[in-house]
């Protein structure tokens, strides 16, 4: 999340109660979307993107790079929802996160809506000021000093290039940064919320998602295409990440 923005107008602050969420459900961007998610499960499809959403978990929606996202829920559950507007892009992704700090923002979440609906002599400063504490905690959260952020760099750099072609093992990839695994794993579960193996197999997914979306190969050529060992290890790991199978996922967005 970039830090050189200004939020130019909070438009509502919505509260989903569990009777009020559906199974399914979609929505046309028109704002920026910061969730704060107290329960449920579920799975957002976000252009090729997939995010999986457990209890306690923030979730962003950029405007302007998606037209509009769908949610298909495992479990109702209750969720608050801020929409704003900002003078630049604030990601160019939408992203789900869970740290240790997501009570304590819970917490602002909660807040935030009842500033927000008391309507209050300077209600709107003080749900600003606030939206700016969430931001400023999901940054922390996840922020890395530069300077550890760069040792880990390499292996950031040597999935992106190569996590469609080689084995990328945390043993490999420490040895690419010179740093230990123990070290490796600290700072990428810091960095990204992620483990390093759970990191690279969202990527594969993503992108199995965009190729799917071709019509063009077949489950078991673009299981070989993701460099998963097989198609059914191909299969459990995308129902994993996005609640359907690869055939259910192509029927879902077949028109």
């Amino acid at each position: 999340m970039k830090d050189d923005f200004i939020v130019t107008k909070i438009e509502r602050v919505l509260l989903f109660k569990k009777q009020q969420t559906t199974e399914k459900y979609s929505s046309t961007l028109e704002f920026n979307e910061l969730v704060f998610d107290f329960s449920g499960e579920y799975t957002v499809y976000f252009g090729n993107t997939v995010l999986k959403v457990s209890p306690n978990t923030i979730r962003f929606f950029p405007c302007g790079t998606a037209s509009k996202y769908e949610i298909e829920r495992s479990k109702l559950g209750e969720c608050i929802d801020i929409f704003f507007s900002t003078d630049k892009p604030i990601s160019d992704v939408a992203f789900a996160v869970r740290s240790g700090n997501n009570e304590y923002i819970g917490s602002l979440f909660k807040k935030i809506f009842s500033v927000w609906n008391s309507k209050r002599e300077g209600y709107y400063f003080e749900s600003l000021s606030l939206l700016y504490k969430i931001l400023s905690s999901i940054q922390k959260s996840n922020y890395l000093p530069a300077e550890q952020y760069l040792k880990i760099l390499p292996a950031v750099n040597e999935i992106e290039q190569s996590f469609l072609y080689k084995s990328l093992t945390n043993a490999y990839l420490a040895s690419v940064c010179g740093i230990s695994e123990s070290c490796l794993k600290r700072l990428f579960k810091k960095k990204f919320g992620l483990s390093v193996k759970k990191y690279i197999i969202q990527k594969k997914v993503n992108y199995a998602c965009e190729l799917l979306m071709t019509h063009r190969y077949s489950v078991s050529q673009i299981a070989d295409m993701c460099n998963f060992s097989d198609v059914y290890f191909f299969s459990k790991q995308f129902k994993a990440q996005t609640g359907v199978s690869p055939t259910e996922y192509i029927k879902k967005h077949t028109t």
